[in-house]
């Protein structure tokens, strides 16, 4: 089945992140559909017309983002029904719906939003909940060639922001193109992991990953995609029988979790901040953080969660010396000897918030962001991370050296301090 994205917008191609493709790309995955290609188009009419031609030449099923807004340069709707010679027709449900848009936002309906409500000939309506660009379903026959009989190629239509376009697809055109074109059962699990460089995660199960497995009835692919700070090994079955393919991703997930072991932190939906405070939350305990370079985004991750507030007390950013000796109490006499970046500092740190705070648990960072502050002696990228739990009698001190832009520096030591949390709580430390 060939699937086609055609992306509508000169902002596109001058700089704008075009978030829609990987989200679409996700989407069709999860039933079975994989975009063979994308194109992306600036708001032109003879440069949209002439790639609605060509896609339409080859593919099964298109997908146009953008371009179905009020103004002079929103050109998908005009230009797509020149090309199947299908009319505009105007259409007062969606006119009805467009002006209650703005009446409930006590706004006067500009007169350039009544283009919005004429549709193409036939086409089925997707509301917009959110904005007033209707998506459509358009449906036209392809050419037969000698190898195969004609069929309807589908075209989907859908407006470029992703607060509008999102609920479209999970509401509308999923359950279509499911009910359209699913034939087999698909199923994906994803691990997650920290704590090894993509390569060395490769070298524990290439042996499992490397190749493509096909069994009477099934097939089963693995992809391993690395992040900031994290990697994700997906394992995808596919199949005509459910237990078939429940028991192929059982199988190859077992075989993974043998070779990796806990530096698999969770999967599909879960993520360290998650998963730390499911454990915190199991055994009753209360954590608090002291932060320095990475500036609150420990804190920030560790509430991203619902109902973190239940375990987490607190967070200090102590970012300068002085706040240090303020704030936390950390004595002069440490940074003055060892430096704020240090492995006596960053335990200090830990000591003093799970005092002042009366958690369970203090979590502390102290490093070198950079690009500027490093010496030969501490480079950029040098990183402390503490960790105290008082009741338990447990202190700990790791040293990183990471590399990459700030950004990245921060992004990795909340994840490195994350893991070392989740492995004190496993027993893993």
């Amino acid at each position: 089945m060939r699937v086609e994205l055609i992306s509508v917008g000169t902002e596109l191609l001058k700089g704008k992140i075009n978030t829609d493709t990987a989200y679409l790309g996700e989407k069709l995955d999860s039933i079975g559909l994989t975009i063979e290609r994308e194109t992306t188009v600036g708001d032109d009419r003879e440069k949209i017309e002439s790639v609605l031609r060509e896609v339409l030449n080859r593919a099964d099923i298109i997908i146009t983002t953008g371009g179905l807004g009020p103004t002079f340069d929103d050109l998908t709707r005009e230009v797509m029904a020149k090309v199947l010679k299908k009319k505009l027709v105007f259409d007062r449900e969606v006119m009805h719906e467009i002006a209650a848009h703005f009446a409930k936002r006590e706004l006067e309906m500009p007169k350039e939003n009544e283009r919005q409500a004429y549709i193409i000939e036939g086409a089925r309506v997707i509301p917009n909940k959110v904005g007033t660009a209707p998506g459509m379903v358009v449906e036209k026959r392809s050419k037969a060639d000698s190898k195969s009989k004609a069929q309807r190629v589908s075209i989907i239509m859908l407006p470029g922001p992703p607060r509008e376009m999102r609920p479209m697809v999970e509401e509308v055109v999923l359950p279509y193109l499911k009910e359209k074109y699913e034939r087999r059962i698909l199923k994906k699990c994803v691990l997650h992991i920290c704590g090894l460089t993509e390569s060395s995660a490769y070298e524990k199960i290439k042996e499992v990953v490397e190749i493509e497995r096909r069994v009477e009835g099934g097939i089963l692919r693995f992809s391993i995609l690395a992040h900031l700070a994290t990697i994700d090994v997906e394992i995808s079955g596919e199949g005509e029988n459910e237990l078939l393919v429940d028991e192929m991703i059982h199988k190859a997930r077992q075989e993974i979790y043998d070779r990796l072991g806990d530096y698999i932190y969770g999967q599909d939906e879960d993520t360290l901040e998650s998963v730390v405070g499911g454990l915190l939350l199991r055994k009753r305990l209360t954590l608090a953080v002291a932060e320095s370079c990475t500036g609150g985004l420990l804190g920030d991750r560790i509430t991203d969660v619902p109902g973190s507030s239940v375990y987490f007390k607190e967070g200090i950013v102590a970012y300068s010396n002085e706040a240090k000796v303020r704030i936390l109490g950390v004595r002069e006499e440490t940074l003055n000897e060892f430096g704020a970046v240090s492995r006596e500092t960053a335990l200090e740190m830990a000591r003093r918030v799970q005092g002042i705070s009366g958690a369970d648990i203090g979590l502390a960072t102290t490093g070198i962001a950079g690009p500027t502050g490093g010496t030969p002696e501490k480079p950029a990228g040098l990183v402390y991370i503490a960790l105290v739990w008082a009741g338990r009698g447990v202190e700990i001190c790791n040293e990183f050296r990471f590399i990459g832009q700030r950004r990245e520096i921060k992004e990795n030591t909340v994840a490195s301090a994350l893991d070392i949390l989740r492995r004190v709580l496993m027993g893993k430390d």
